[in-house]
């Protein structure tokens, strides 16, 4: 798993099309909207406004980092 992007524009390179679908699922059902990115789709996005409260974007951020762990652990995947 590595990060790209600038500023608060970022993407995180899950280097699998399926876990980064099955990440923004999860993450969708525990009220996050993320998506893909990248030629496989094997990229999640993260393009929070500028304008959010610290508060929004910590529990945005918990969310994502819970989603992750759920689909990683429960797949036996392991990022690169």
């Amino acid at each position: 798993m590595s990060t790209k992007g600038q500023g608060m524009m970022r993407g995180i390179d899950l280097k699998s099309g399926e876990v980064a679908g099955q990440v923004i699922s999860t993450a969708f059902r525990r009220g996050l909207i993320v998506e893909t990115s990248g030629p496989k789709d094997e990229v999640v996005k993260c393009l929070p406004p500028l304008v959010i409260g610290e508060d929004q974007l910590s529990q945005g951020l918990n969310i994502l980092e819970d989603a992750i762990d759920s689909v990683i652990g429960s797949t036996g995947h392991m990022a690169a």
